[in-house]
């Protein structure tokens, strides 16, 4: 300590204060100290009384020196006097004072007003509401059953760009004139600024979405806070003094350096965590028993005839959702209620007309108390379930094959019906005949191939007329079974039309006069009736001679025939029609022919055409087997149909394959254990021709191998009548070179006259010289009728007329065996003697 004061009193140029110096006065303060060191050890009361005698010192001074300021006369005595009352006084407003500061603070503090009386009816931990101001009921939208609005889920449809902006658009493209290149980056600037406003557009947009989503997290926060603040008068008094104490802590916080950073982050904590509270624990709407209870209760009141001061609560209760499922609305009724219908449709009709929804109610009259209690009504019952017929009938079933084993002459069986029951349909009387109208998937063929199967069951012979040859694809190569499905060949499907009808007539011939009486069955599958009837009219129009009908007469002469004389002589026709239109089927009415109906995956417009707005149409079912039966009595029966079951694990031509093999299988089978009849035919069926390969594959000489599809040359004139020697026009693929086979005759065909093994060119005829050579030999067939297959040749008609040769004198010329060959494949015959004919027929018969 001496080193330092000499250190400080080297650097210094004044001299160091004196310690003499120093201590002069300081016995001012020994003196009071030993006073007051007395005061306190001899004085009762100690120190207080030494401050207490100072304080009247003081007071007493001050009184003197006031009333000598003023000039009184006033004695010494008397100024004490006062001068101590007023001491007295002035200590008495200091304490009052600060008493009222303390209870000031305290009131502050402890949540309560800072003055006047308290304006809710809050206490300490609960909450209140306001005194003396009416609570206003707030009424939720949300509550208010309301119909919800129409929102479509049909995108709406895009509006596609007019002619003239196409049109525009397209002569901008292809526009190569003057000024194309300044068109050009016009047209691009003014692409460029539509995509840059679309991209702003796009932009705006999304940044008003997200203020959107901000608002509306915000929005819901701030009224939160908005309303707790404006019932600051109802909270507790503790959270009032809570929030208060906060605020103070805070204030103070931020006044004080040192506690600023920290009270800052406890603020933001607060805030946050106010956020989050506000926004989970925001106010909910007032339920639906304060929203229409007091409304409700003002009319019940009066209808119940309950004085004014009774209390809703003690006679009314409603849920705080009406909309809850288990809602219940309990009222207690007066005992005067007597509960007539009357009585009781009159508080059911004013629930109903107040309240959301449509109530019910259950009344109760026994017990302390009159109840009513209403509920939803129940939504009604949904109707039954439609029978439906089974999702699949199996043919293979056991229960299928002993309906099938157990079915008499004339009785079908089609399938199971909307109950699981077998429906079997007799194929006799008025319903020998039967119409099918099946669409596309709707199972036809598999129905087809299982009539096939029950009509084998019945030894009887099958005639199938099918022009695409899908259908009957299994029962080909059975024995009693006569299929004709070559679209080239139209002629045999006529002639097997032609031949039907005839046995038609002999049998009924045989019958009328008792020569016999029953017939084995014969049945006719006419598939897809509507492309033959296309195909039988263009072959009538080809071979069609001067004088003859317009219209087709294969349908009134042989079908109409069938139809109308066949049921008599166990003749029965199946036929599948697309479209039952008298014009396409030479102006005959077949639809009185067919009283019995089978339709399948059909439309509203189909059903109508084929059976009238009289009958009531099912509904509509696109799925293989479910067919409609319906009869002209009116009856109308769904089923479904028996057939090969699928396999999910193949391919639908595996599947099909798999089926045609099971069935052609089955069809030998029962074949092989019925057997059948061929008596009642008189005569064999028309044989079908050979098929010959499409013209596009005959003009080709790709393949000329013995083996390949045009075969090599066999020689002869067959060559020139099968059309090896013959290229047709149009009919040369560029770039393949067409058969040129010359004409050659074999060993002996130049007649007897002429050496072995000679060979002698072809005779040419004119057409004149063909015809009349036709005729010696017992062919109606006229030149006319030659010139007008020739000239629709000429005119671009494929209808097979051969090409000839055409000489050095420009005429064309044809070998006679040519246009014998192909009036035969048309159906022309040589006209023999009739005994002649009749030892043909009795030669043919089987």
């Amino acid at each position: 300590m001496h080193s330092m004061t000499a250190a400080l009193a080297a650097n210094t140029t004044t001299q160091p204060p004196d310690p003499a110096a120093q201590e002069e006065g300081g016995w001012v303060a020994d003196a009071f100290a030993t006073a007051w060191n007395w005061g306190s050890e001899n004085l009762p009361g100690g120190n207080f009384t030494m401050l207490g005698a100072l304080l009247l010192l003081a007071v007493a001074a001050d009184q003197a020196g006031k009333k000598k300021a003023g000039g009184g006369t006033a004695t010494a005595g008397k100024g004490l006097g006062k001068g101590i009352v007023g001491f007295f006084k002035a200590l008495w407003g200091g304490v009052v004072a600060l008493a009222k500061a303390v209870r000031a603070v305290a009131r502050f503090y402890g949540g309560r007003e800072l003055r006047g009386e308290p304006r809710s009816t809050a206490t300490f931990f609960k909450a209140g509401t306001p005194i003396g101001t009416p609570v206003a009921q707030v009424v939720s939208m949300a509550s208010i059953a309301l119909a919800p609005p129409k929102v479509s889920l049909v995108k709406p449809r895009r509006r596609q760009p007019s002619p003239w902006a196409r049109n525009a658009a397209s002569w901008i493209e292809g526009y190569r004139g003057k000024g194309a290149v300044a068109l050009d980056r016009a047209v691009r600037f003014a692409l460029w600024c539509v995509r840059v406003a679309g991209k702003v557009w796009r932009f705006l947009k999304g940044v008003w979405g997200v203020l959107a989503a901000v608002y509306a997290f915000c929005a819901p926060v701030v009224a939160t806070f908005a309303r707790a603040l404006a019932a600051w008068h109802c909270w507790p008094y503790a959270a009032r003094g809570l929030a208060r104490l906060g605020l103070t802590l805070a204030l103070v916080g931020l006044a004080v350096p040192a506690w600023r950073t920290w009270t800052i982050v406890l603020l933001v904590l607060a805030v946050g965590a106010g956020l989050a509270a506000a926004h989970r624990f925001q106010p909910k709407p007032p339920g639906d028993d304060a929203v229409y209870g007091p409304r409700l209760w003002v009319i019940l009141r009066d209808d119940l005839g309950l004085p004014e001061e009774e209390l809703r609560e003690n006679w009314l209760r409603l849920p705080e959702s009406l909309a809850a499922p288990d809602a219940r609305i309990a009222l207690r009724l007066p005992w005067t209620f007597r509960g007539s219908d009357v009585e009781r449709a009159q508080v059911t009709d004013l629930l109903n007309s107040r309240l959301p929804g449509e109530w019910v109610g259950r009344y109760s009259f026994t017990g302390e108390h009159f109840t009513a209690v209403y509920t939803h009504k129940p939504p009604p019952k949904p109707p039954a379930p439609t029978p439906e017929p089974p999702a699949a009938v199996d043919i293979w079933d056991p229960k299928v094959q002993e309906i099938l084993a157990s079915l008499g002459p004339d009785d079908f069986y089609c399938g199971q019906d909307t109950f699981n029951q077998p429906i079997i349909q007799k194929m006799s009387d008025e319903q020998a005949h039967w119409a099918l109208s099946v669409g596309s998937g709707g199972g036809k063929s598999a129905f087809l191939q299982f009539l096939a199967v029950q009509m084998l069951m019945k030894r009887g012979i099958i005639i199938g007329l099918d022009p695409k040859m899908v259908s009957l694809t299994p029962l080909i190569g059975i024995p009693g079974i006569h299929l004709y499905g070559d679209p080239q060949a139209p002629q045999d499907m006529r002639a097997t039309l032609e031949w039907l009808a005839e046995v038609v007539t002999a049998r009924n011939y045989e019958k009328k006069h008792k020569i016999r009486t029953d017939f084995p069955p014969l049945y006719v599958f006419l598939e897809e009736c509507n492309q033959l009837a296309d195909i039988l009219k263009e072959h009538y129009n080809a071979i069609k001679v001067t004088g003859a009908p317009a219209g087709d007469p294969i349908w009134r002469d042989g079908v109409a025939t069938i139809l109308r004389l066949g049921r008599e002589v166990n003749v029965h026709i199946i036929a599948v029609f697309q479209d039952f239109k008298d014009t396409q089927f030479g102006n005959v009415s077949l639809v009185p022919l067919f009283p019995f109906k089978i339709l399948g995956s059909y439309r509203e417009q189909q059903w109508k055409r084929i059976m009238g707005a009289s009958f009531p149409m099912p509904p509509i079912q696109k799925k293989a087997g479910r067919m409609v039966l319906v009869t002209d009595t009116g009856d109308v029966t769904r089923i479904q149909t028996p057939y090969v079951p699928w396999d999910d694990t193949l391919t639908k031509d595996e599947n099909q394959k798999k089926a045609y093999k099971l069935l052609a299988a089955y069809y030998n089978e029962l074949r092989e254990k019925h057997g059948y009849s061929t008596e009642g035919l008189y005569s064999a069926p028309p044989a079908p021709s050979p098929e010959v390969a499409p013209a596009l594959l005959r003009g080709l000489s790709r393949d000329t191998a013995p083996e390949g599809p045009n075969r090599g040359s066999e020689g002869g004139l067959s060559d020139e009548t099968a059309g090896h020697a013959v290229t047709h026009p149009g009919s040369v693929t560029p770039g393949v070179t067409g058969s040129v086979t010359p004409l050659r005759l074999i060993p002996g065909q130049a007649g007897t006259q002429a050496p072995e093994g000679a060979p002698q060119a072809p005779v040419l005829l004119t057409i004149a010289e063909i015809a009349h050579e036709l005729a010696t030999r017992g062919y109606a067939i006229k030149a006319n009728t030659i010139s007008v297959h020739k000239k629709r040749r000429d005119q671009g008609a494929d209808n097979g007329f051969p090409v000839g040769v055409v000489g050095q004198d420009g005429k064309e010329r044809w070998t006679l065996e040519q246009l014998t060959y192909f009036y035969e494949q048309r159906g022309y015959e040589k006209t023999e003697p009739q005994n002649a004919v009749e030892k043909d027929d009795a030669s043919d018969a089987v």
